[in-house]
């Protein structure tokens, strides 16, 4: 099965206009089996109460090729609620979401959806966590099969792959006032760009689903392709396609993903 996984197109009043052709002439060239939208399709900052006219002209795109979402941090941020964001994507005949955590059962593969969340309700991490419901919840579909998960929000066991420098250090990249690296056991194929953004409070995920996973793929950070292995689970990060979002910083792509051998090709906007 082929699944082309969208990340991050950050639809919002200008700017938007050459990604919205780019993903039209790659939705038509390729004809996935299955398009994916891993989060902020819209910037909802932006858009406040247009949320629905944005998100539309990229849900159109698609024309008669199956779609599925899950939501971005920066999706809700406006005056439109998940609820109301998922009444607009449910009126589309192509569209497969089927609520915030939900399973597709397509072509021979168990895809699982998850909601990452916005912002943790706290000060001890700056972005949400997926809640023990919902890893229970990803437990109770997936039990007994080899599934692959798509949430925004990377999974914060990424961070022990990768060391962290307070000056310059051959081979790593600065983000901020700090540098980072992979470990130097980490086999990755692909790019970091900077430093992963996951919740800093960790769970059990990974640790509690990946028995019943072959992969985890994931926005939310614009400038990292990288894939590597995890507890036997394939790691795909895509970058950002919005090429109104980092584009003078990486160049804005999407990834189409080969679900029987779990391999990617990249295809740049």
């Amino acid at each position: 099965m082929k699944i082309l996984l969208v990340a991050d197109v950050h639809n919002r009043p200008h700017g938007s206009r050459y990604t919205l052709w780019s993903l039209k002439r790659i939705f038509n060239k390729l004809r996935p089996e299955l398009i994916v939208f891993l989060g902020d399709t819209v910037h909802g900052p932006a858009v406040k109460k247009n949320y629905e006219k944005y998100l539309r002209q990229v849900l159109d795109l698609t024309g008669d090729i199956p779609f599925a979402t899950v939501f971005g941090n920066h999706d809700d941020e406006c005056d439109t609620s998940k609820d109301e964001i998922l009444k607009i994507i449910s009126s589309y005949k192509n569209s497969l979401t089927n609520g915030r955590d939900y399973l597709i059962e397509m072509n021979g593969e168990a895809l699982l959806f998850i909601d990452s969340g916005t912002y943790y309700d706290g000060e001890e991490s700056l972005y949400d966590i997926v809640k023990p419901e919902q890893i229970d919840f990803a437990l109770s579909k997936i039990k007994g099969k080899k599934a692959i998960l798509f949430q925004h929000i990377i999974i914060p066991d990424i961070m022990e792959c990768i060391d962290v420098f307070e000056q310059k250090e051959k081979g790593a990249i600065r983000d901020g006032k700090k540098y980072y690296r992979f470990k130097d056991n980490i086999i990755y194929t692909g790019k970091l760009g900077e430093c992963p953004c996951p919740p800093s409070i960790k769970t059990n995920q990974l640790e509690a689903l990946a028995p019943y996973l072959k992969g985890m793929c994931f926005g939310h950070d614009h400038k990292n392709t990288f894939e590597l292995m995890m507890n036997g689970v394939k790691i795909i990060q895509c970058g950002g396609c919005g090429s109104n979002s980092y584009d003078k910083l990486c160049r804005s792509n999407v990834k189409l993903l080969d679900t029987k051998t779990m391999t990617t090709q990249i295809y740049y906007i």
